[in-house]
């Protein structure tokens, strides 16, 4: 009942800070508010020496650039919060987005029906990572590992290494979902928006969210009230694979392709943007609305460093400082739960 009361925040911070308020606020208050903190920081800075920053046209691409990522952090905070790790989130993409597009141009499907198909055939591979962490055992990093290098090969062989594209008369729904617009609003930022509307109220309004907090927190804890681990767990991964399944079908209607080398080395990107935005890769503790912040905050870096000339093979390296710096106060924070 302990871990349940404390879920709907942080449930791993509310019953320590009660015993030991003095040792847990700093890395709390940096856990919080450092990245909500940092974007403006570097917002304001940019906005003074970059020229066009602060111009309209450019914080939509900051948007709609932080979209394909962002969507798909969204199931990686859940499959972290739950205790696991999933790096074949940018296979799943590629997979998903190969599909959507092969069908639509190959076989003639509506272009619908291949968005609907892909993606779950994308949830069927996040439920295969689920089965083999859970059910077979094997660490879910190596489980991972082995499924996105099964499927980017599969991808490979069907496609022979090309790619696919849409002549002029098919993909229109593809195409819409990845540089349509909806109003005055481009659609992959309200598909963005609409996944983090939909997370944040599964993860703090329903059991499952609750259990998935839980599962984190303790699996023992967990088995003793009652709670499946195994089969949640798989269903986290299934959730997680489904949702980029999305991203990879917006990445692909936002290129107008795809290809089997798609979105490779994404899911690097995608679990930098939820460790910054404060879920521990340690388990149980974790907001999606803070991911979006993080995805946010890396388009944002980028954005600003690509209008300041910054050469580009120094981009990995600032990112990768902010990585290295967002992990190293999670492991602090943990020290001393």
């Amino acid at each position: 009942m302990t871990t349940t009361q404390a879920i709907p925040d942080d449930p791993v911070d509310e019953p320590i800070e009660a015993a030991a308020p003095s040792r847990r606020s700093a890395g709390d208050f940096w856990s919080v508010y450092g990245v909500p903190l940092a974007l403006v920081a570097v917002s304001v800075v940019f906005a003074v020496a970059a020229e066009g920053f602060l111009t309209s046209d450019n914080l939509v691409n900051v948007f709609r650039q932080s979209a394909v990522t962002a969507i798909a952090a969204a199931g990686a905070t859940m499959i972290l919060i739950a205790g696991g790790i999933d790096i074949s989130q940018g296979a799943i993409m590629a997979a998903s987005g190969l599909t959507a597009v092969a069908l639509t141009e190959r076989s003639g499907i509506p272009d619908a029906l291949a968005v609907l198909i892909a993606m779950l055939l994308a949830l069927t591979m996040g439920a295969i990572n689920g089965l083999l962490a859970e059910r077979l055992r094997i660490p879910a990093f190596i489980a991972t590992l082995g499924t996105a290098l099964v499927i980017r090969g599969v991808a490979f062989v069907r496609t022979e290494g090309r790619s696919i594209g849409f002549t002029a008369d098919r993909g229109a729904f593809i195409t819409w979902l990845g540089k349509g617009d909806i109003g005055p609003i481009p659609t992959p930022i309200v598909i963005m928006f609409a996944v983090y509307a939909a997370s944040a109220a599964v993860m703090s309004r329903t059991v499952w969210g609750l259990h998935t907090y839980a599962v984190g927190c303790s699996e023992k804890a967990s088995r003793i009230a009652g709670v499946r681990v195994a089969l949640h767990r798989t269903s986290i991964y299934a959730v997680g694979g489904l949702i980029s399944g999305l991203a990879g079908v917006v990445l692909a209607g936002r290129l107008g392709s795809a290809s089997p080398g798609l979105a490779t080395g994404a899911e690097f990107d995608i679990l930098t943007a939820v460790v910054l935005g404060g879920t521990s890769i340690y388990g149980g503790r974790g907001n999606v609305l803070r991911t979006l912040v993080g995805a946010l905050f890396l388009s944002v870096l980028t954005n600003g460093l690509i209008l300041l000339k910054v050469p580009t093979f120094y981009q990995p390296i600032t990112v990768g400082l902010v990585l290295l710096s967002a992990l190293s106060v999670d492991r602090l924070r943990s020290d001393k739960t």
